[in-house]
């Protein structure tokens, strides 16, 4: 019951993340591709395949929440996680292209 709990409240993330646009790699609005959701289909579906009596179920139990709670710490405001990347097709309007350094940079001549 723990991994199926944490699949579900995976897939509620996914589909909050993407049609809240807070995903930073999602450059298409609305529903989530169908690949998010097959990805955590394989991972949540191979942790639930470790039997329930084993010893290993409370290992599996534990990396299925730690998954979600990676997907909650990675749709958080850039405020509270820093360390997310900028959204894909960000304006970078204002910056200024880096010149090269080096006299050894070849630049194309018409010809």
């Amino acid at each position: 019951m723990g991994v199926l709990l944490a699949w579900a409240v995976e897939i509620g993330l996914i589909t909050w993340r993407d049609l809240t646009g807070k995903d930073p790699t999602h450059v298409i609005n609305g529903f989530p591709l169908p690949a998010d959701y097959l990805a955590t289909f394989l991972v949540f579906g191979t942790l639930g395949l470790v039997p329930k009596d084993s010893p290993g179920s409370k290992a599996a139990t534990l990396a299925a929440w730690a998954f979600v709670i990676a997907t909650y710490v990675n749709a958080l405001p850039t405020a509270l996680n820093p360390s997310a990347p900028a959204k894909a097709g960000a304006s970078t309007a204002g910056t200024t292209p880096a010149t090269p350094t080096s006299s050894s940079t070849v630049t194309p001549t018409g010809g």
